[in-house]
């Protein structure tokens, strides 16, 4: 009888271990699938990553054939947003959005933005937006009309 229960318990010892380090590589695994995941942001965020703080924007001979949809009459302070841009060009993905207060100021790009769809806060009545799409050696090769954003908390 003393044999069983020694055979019990090292039997139950051994099965410990083994749940142990099943559960222990599960979490190696979830690590490993993190860091891969964590991987793919940091490499989507270097693919559109470039300096635009002294970025100039001047626009003035790239062709105007993009075509601004989502656009409402007017929108109430704080609404969000949403404008696309539809081109007939195709192969090329690398987009901009510029935005100003007023047509005084200069264009500064709007970060995190380099889709085709832009998402914005209604929050300065007049203010402007601008799509610009880049080819690989980052030229711009179309953009949209300026487009702006009016504020009516009527």
């Amino acid at each position: 009888m003393k044999k069983f229960w020694q055979i019990g318990l090292i039997l139950g010892f051994i099965s410990f271990l083994f749940i142990a380090g099943c559960q222990s590589g599960e979490g190696e695994a979830d690590s490993q699938e993190e860091d891969t995941d964590n991987q793919e942001e940091v490499s989507e965020e270097e693919e559109h990553h470039h300096d635009h703080g002294e970025e100039q924007a001047s626009f003035d001979d790239v062709p105007e054939n993009i075509e601004i949809e989502g656009l409402s009459d007017h929108y109430h302070t704080g609404d969000v947003f949403k404008l696309e841009a539809v081109t007939e060009e195709e192969g090329l993905d690398h987009w901009h959005w510029y935005i100003r207060d007023s047509s005084d100021e200069e264009w500064t790009v709007a970060e995190d933005q380099y889709e085709d769809s832009y998402m914005g806060d209604a929050e300065v009545d007049g203010q402007e937006v601008l799509a610009v799409l880049y080819d690989d050696d980052h030229e711009p090769v179309a953009k949209s009309p300026v487009t702006e954003i009016t504020i009516d908390d009527h």
